[in-house]
Order: C-alpha cells, then structure tokens, then sequence
C-alpha cells in the first residue's frame, strides 16, 4: 500500500477474468456478456490447442514415414556395401593367385 502522504493517489482498476461485474444482480445481462465473452475465448483457445495437436500429430507421422524409409536406405547401402567388399575379396585374391603363378614360373 502506498503512502498515504502521496495525495492524489487513484488505485489502478484490475479486470479479472474470474471475477462478477459490480452490481451483476441489478444488470445480470452484463454479468451474462462477461460470461459469453470468456467462454468465446476458451473456445477459440481450445480451437487452437486442436489445431496444434493435429499439427504435431502430422509431423510425428511424417518423421516416422521418414526413419521408415532411411532405415530402408540404410539397409540397402549396407547391402550394397557388402556386395562390393566380397567382389573386392574375391578380386583381391585372384590378383594373389596371379601373382603366385607369375612369380613361381619367372
């Protein structure tokens, strides 16, 4: 609380949303305005809340369609990779073989 000293002091007029307009039982249509106003502005955030959740639920399938197909592409670079490493094995020792008759004939 302020000094009292320090004149003219005007408190500052708080509006809370959970609280009833002064004198709502003499004006209940204001009492009613303030409660239509509220629940619009709940729907509109439940709206949005909805529309944020089916967002995230998009991205969530999109990411696991996307792990889905690297997974695969993993595999198939991996099977790739293995092909290529056995015919590098097998080139290897052929080239080992030439070299043994080539080099027991000389």
């Amino acid at each position: 609380m302020p000094c009292p000293s320090h004149r003219p002091y005007h408190p500052m007029t708080i509006i809370k949303p959970n609280t009833k307009p002064r004198l709502w039982w003499l004006f209940p249509w204001s009492y009613a305005r303030t409660l239509h106003t509220s629940a619009n502005a709940l729907r509109a955030l439940s709206d949005r809340l909805d529309d944020a959740l089916t967002f995230q639920s998009h991205v969530i399938a999109d990411q696991s369609e996307e792990i889905a197909n690297l997974k695969q592409e993993v595999e198939r670079l991996n099977s790739v990779i293995e092909s290529h490493k056995d015919a590098g094995l097998r080139l290897i020792a052929m080239l080992n073989e030439e070299r043994r008759k080539n080099g027991g004939q000389s």
